[in-house]
């Protein structure tokens, strides 16, 4: 009898483990601010928002709300010339963006 409860103990961690996986490889719905946050936390350095913006698959109006709304919550900053602008997650947007991963 103990041998099958550590079985079934085994079987319950392969499960679990199997789960957390699944969430943590689960994408975040694209064009919003969250995946936004989520494309800059796969960056150690400043992404130009031209090319974040082509990640996001966002339209020029709902992208600039959404970098607008996460530079106001102090999420990202921007850096660089009106044409060369880049946007870097903030220790605080860090934060956000991996407790959304783990939602």
């Amino acid at each position: 009898m103990g041998q099958s409860g550590t079985n079934s103990f085994t079987t319950y961690l392969q499960e679990l483990q199997r789960g957390e996986k699944q969430k943590q490889a689960a994408p975040v719905a694209a064009g919003t601010a969250f995946s936004v946050l989520a494309l800059l936390a796969g960056n150690a350095e400043p992404m130009p928002l031209r090319d974040l913006q082509a990640a996001s698959g966002m339209d020029f109006t709902n992208f600039a709300d959404a970098i607008k709304r996460l530079q106001e919550l102090r999420y990202i900053t921007l850096s660089g010339g009106p044409s060369s602008e880049a946007a870097q997650l903030t220790e605080f947007g860090a934060e956000i963006a991996a407790l959304a991963r783990t939602a």
